[in-house]
């Protein structure tokens, strides 16, 4: 999975989240969709702004929040 996501994506949603900013990455291959975007916090979690990574292998849905582009690398 990491192969679909570049540097130049991970940098991008970095500052994205740095700055407080909403984007939205999808990427595919078959059988797999994956998408990355940003969004406001809960107060719940102590920071502004969260990753969200969802994935659809086939029929399987998942989706995780992340505080950090690091952190989903590692999940990832």
């Amino acid at each position: 999975m990491r192969r679909l996501l570049t540097q130049n994506d991970l940098t991008y949603l970095q500052s994205a989240l740095e700055a407080g900013r909403f984007v939205l990455m999808e990427r595919e291959l078959p059988g797999l969709r994956l998408t990355v975007s940003t969004a406001a916090a809960p107060p719940v979690w102590g920071v502004p702004m969260l990753i969200r990574l969802e994935r659809v292998r086939g029929h399987i849905y998942s989706t995780q929040y992340f505080q950090s582009v690091e952190e989903m690398i590692r999940y990832i």
